[in-house]
Order: structure tokens, then sequence, then C-alpha cells
């Protein structure tokens, strides 16, 4: 009995001590040898995600995705006024597409220069848009829609908007500042000198030919890049307040203004045949498309029942003839855009490519943004294109050119380059190899 009792606990000992060690192992075994489909996905997307060059061609896909997506609609949006004025009903594709020709060729030449050329050349850059913005208001100049912000050019009987490639002038401005030192944060003298005084002749500028639209558009782009760079909140924070006290007097100022306010603020004031117009047809045309559209071309309002469909409404259009879906689609490519620059902006080991990214942000996403609440009824009309899609020649070259400059600061990156160039070999090596297998040999 006592031989029994003195064994029983031992061989109970034994059990429980061989239990914990299986529970170890079978532990490593699943966490190592044998991981579940999570965790394969997660490496899977780590790997793609954190190679060098997926940022750059990620870009590259998106802007070619929204401007053959921008094609399309101006196509279908501006059909109707082609054959009004008597004209082929082709030419609405044919001078988007000459334009996005024209843009892609910059771009491309513009993300081929090195990084620290394009901030070697900003001044003179931001001098020749400071000139073309003054030429708005000489006999060149012409007025639209209130706004006056456009030059023609004689000879080629076009007209140009300058403010949209001074956006890019701004931007490389405040890159050069910043990353090269002269503008120091903590010094408000140093900020006002670098930073106020060129934005305060941008903004008078601009506002002189009463686009406020596109100053919204400068004034988010240099929050986006002051939050970037690490300005003190204080400063921040009051420079917000005058903003907003100057885009107040700005409203009461101006009757047109009062009135797209006051129609967004109450439906009394809101006139169906005035200000009200736009808003209320942009609405039908979305009701109208539903969840699947009611297909390409076949839209009711770009019948010059809505104003501008081809330019700031044209996500109306998109709407009404793709639906639900069709709408969700332009979202989801902003809403990688943004992923992609928000990336740079967060693990980019350059400065000056975070203040390109934040530039690029607070231009491109904002007016998206802008945009795409103005037609959904979230915002008064503002009066700004929907980028990479919206018709307009300055709007589209002047885009691209920035996307192009971004390309650039990307390029410029470790390891981007170098992956950049071993891509083609790699692609080469691989077709070879896979018309040896197709041939029948190893």
């Amino acid at each position: 009995m006592e031989n029994n009792r003195g064994t029983r606990p031992g061989a109970a000992a034994k059990v429980k001590a061989k239990i914990p060690r299986i529970q170890v192992k079978l532990a490593d075994s699943f966490h190592s040898d044998n991981p579940d489909g999570k965790r394969k996905l997660l490496r899977l997307w780590k790997s793609v995600t954190q190679a060098p060059l997926f940022n750059y061609q990620l870009l590259w896909f998106l802007i070619i995705a929204l401007s053959v997506i921008g094609l399309l609609m101006q196509f279908s949006a501006s059909v109707i006024l082609e054959l009004s004025a008597g004209t082929t009903p082709y030419w609405g594709i044919a001078r988007p597409l000459l334009i996005v020709a024209m843009g892609f060729a910059f771009m491309v030449a513009v993300s081929r220069m090195p990084a620290h050329y394009l901030q070697f050349l900003s001044p003179f850059i931001l001098f020749l848009a400071v000139v073309g913005q003054l030429a708005v208001f000489t006999s060149l100049g012409r007025a639209q829609g209130g706004n006056r912000n456009w030059v023609y050019v004689p000879g080629i009987n076009q007209v140009f908007q300058p403010s949209e490639f001074l956006k890019v002038a701004f931007i490389l401005l405040l890159v050069t500042v910043f990353a090269s030192g002269k503008c120091k944060i903590e010094s408000l003298s140093s900020l006002f000198i670098w930073v106020g005084l060129p934005f305060v002749m941008i903004a008078a500028l601009v506002m002189a030919g009463h686009d406020m639209g596109t100053l919204l558009i400068f004034v988010s782009i240099l929050l986006c890049v002051l939050m970037v760079v690490g300005i003190s909140m204080r400063y921040l924070t009051a420079g917000i307040a005058l903003l907003g006290i100057a885009a107040l007097a700005a409203v009461l100022v101006s009757p047109s203004r009062r009135r797209r306010v006051l129609s967004f603020l109450s439906s009394e004031h809101a006139d169906p045949m005035g200000s009200g117009l736009q808003p209320l047809r942009a609405k039908w045309g979305l009701g109208t498309g539903g969840l699947t559209g009611v297909g390409p071309g076949a839209s009711r309002q770009k019948w010059k029942y809505l104003p501008e469909a081809h330019t700031d409404f044209i996500y109306a259009i998109l709407g009404e003839e793709f639906g639900l879906f069709g709408t969700l689609l332009v979202l989801l490519l902003f809403g990688l855009l943004a992923w992609v620059l928000c990336r740079l902006i967060i693990h980019s080991s350059s400065l000056a490519t975070r203040i390109c990214a934040a530039g690029t942000l607070g231009w491109v996403i904002v007016q998206a943004l802008i945009n795409i609440m103005v037609v959904i009824g979230f915002l008064p009309v503002v009066g700004v294109p929907l980028p990479l899609v919206s018709s307009g020649g300055s709007t589209a070259l002047a885009t691209l050119i920035q996307m192009g400059v971004l390309l650039s600061y990307v390029r410029s990156e470790p390891g981007v380059k170098e992956a950049a160039v071993r891509l083609p070999k790699y692609l080469r090596s691989s077709r070879a190899v896979s018309v040896r297998r197709n041939d029948g040999t190893k």
C-alpha cells in the first residue's frame, strides 16, 4: 500500500509534466511550420506593400485609371454640347485626348528630372506662374461665370487658367523653403517671410479674379504642408482662425456667394432656376442612376438641363450613367490615391518627398472631396472641377505635371530608382523563360 501510494503521485507528476511540453510544441508548430491563411495573407500583403516600387507603380496605375475614366465621361457629357454647336461629336473626345496625351508627356518628362533640379527651378517656375496670373488683368484676360481667371493665347485661339499652374509653383516653393532649411518653423518671422508673404501675394491675385474656390485649394495645400513639417499648434490655430474670418468676409461682400450659401443652408432661399439649379439637377441625375445607372451615354441631365455637366458636375453624370457602382469606383480610386500619399507622408525618409505628398494631398484629394460633396449636396456650390476626371485643359495639364513632380520625388527614395532600372531586365528574362517553356525545353 505504501509503495502504491508512493508511485501514484510520481506517475501523475510525469503525466502532468508532459502536458505543457506537448502544448508548447503544438503552439510552436502552429506559429512557424503551419501558419494559417490569415498569416500567409498578412505576409504577402507586407511583402507587396513594402516593395520599393509599390508606391511608384500604384501611383501610375491610379493616374492612368482616373484619366481613362475622365476621358470617357468627358466624351459622354460633352457630346450634346458639340452637336448643339454644329461641330462633330467626336471633338468631345479628340480635344481631351490631345490634352491628356500632352499632360502625360509633361508628366513623364518631369518625373525623370532629378528632384533637386526641380527645387533649383522652383523660383523661376513661381515667377512664370505669377506673370501668367498677372496677365489675367490685361486685355488678354477673359471672364466666365463671374470669375476672371483665364488668359487668351493669340495664334492658337485657346485660353488657359494660370492659377492651376500656380498651384504647382506654390507646392515647389514650399518644398524648397522647408526642405532646404531656409524657413524655420519655430520662428514666426521666418514663416511670415518665406511662406506668409508668397501666400498673401497668391491669394490677392486669385481673389482679384473673384475665384474663391481656387483660393480654398491653396489654403488646403498650405495647411497640409504646415501640419507635416510640424508647425506649432498655436500658430496653426491662429492661422486657421484668421483664414476663417477672411472666408466669412469674402462670402458676405459677394452677392453671388451669399446666394449660394443661403440656398445651401435653407431650401427657402434656393431658387430652382437660379442658385439652386445645379444642386437640384445633380441630385436628380444621381437619383435616376440608382445602383447600376441608365447606361453609358444615356444621361438625360447632360442635355443642357445641368449646367457645367462636363466640368464641375461631371460626377453627377457619372452617377446617372453608371449608378452607385460607378461613383463608388471613382471614390475608391481617390481613396487609394489618398492612402498612397499618406504612406509617403508617414514612411518617406525625405522631408521633401513628405512635403510634396502633403501638397498633392491638399490639392488633388481635398479638391476631389469638395467637388463630390458639392454634387451630392453636402457643400454649397464652390466651382472646382474633379481632378483628372472633369473637362478642362489647364486643370488636366497642371494636375498631371504635379503628379510628375511627385513621381520625381518618389523615384528619389532609397531603392526605387535601382528597382525601376532592374524591372525591365527582370521582365525580359521572365519572358525568355516563358518562351523556352512553351517550346518544350527546360
